[in-house]
């Protein structure tokens, strides 16, 4: 029973979410910042929208956060400025066409498709307090995500580039709600 009760406090205590572990108080306070908003990031990138999405996955979460550090939509104390530096993607998996799948209606004999790549995006935020523009606290995050690629259509000879751009946009999404979740829990924690 005792080797019950001490697998079920471990499993609890190392499944707790980040963010519910966080200090109550707002570490910036002290610096004079008691609001923050967050303007729309730079993009670096060529995935269009990539820079929405991130943005307004920080705003979510700051939100969620309110009692800490209160995000507003407009004149603040602060405001985080956001960068999409790298998002790319590499083929995790591919599929050797052959006779045997030719045959069979599908992948030609000797075209390769890849069924599965792996999305890293790279993002930077600095908190930047309004009234003097210095820089308080910045920060670089990585992150990568697994994607199914698009599937093969005979008609084209070609894989679906909507399903797999579909996807793609997903994936960024994802990534985006991931890691900004992390990236509130280090800005509230100043590390």
């Amino acid at each position: 029973m005792l080797k019950a009760n001490l697998l079920v406090l471990l499993l609890v205590a190392t499944s707790a979410c980040s963010y519910g572990l966080t200090s109550l108080k707002n570490p910036w306070e002290k610096k004079g910042v008691k609001t923050v908003t967050v303007p729309i990031f730079k993009n670096d990138t060529m995935e269009g929208g990539a820079d929405v999405d991130f943005s307004n996955a920080l705003r979510l979460y700051l939100t969620s956060r309110s009692g800490k550090l209160k995000y507003v939509s407009g004149n603040a104390d602060a405001y985080i400025e956001g960068v999409v530096k790298n998002i790319t993607l590499t083929p995790a998996s591919i599929q050797f066409g052959t006779a045997d799948t030719e045959a069979a209606g599908g992948l030609p004999k000797d075209r390769l498709l890849a069924v599965s790549y792996t999305m890293y995006a790279t993002i930077s935020l600095s908190l930047i307090r309004s009234s003097d523009k210095k820089v308080l606290w910045s920060s670089t995050f990585t992150q990568s995500k697994g994607m199914e690629s698009g599937s093969y259509t005979d008609e084209r000879r070609t894989s679906n580039v909507f399903i797999k751009d579909s996807a793609k946009k997903e994936t960024i999404r994802e990534l985006a709600d991931t890691m900004m979740m992390f990236a509130v829990d280090s800005l509230l924690e100043e590390f």
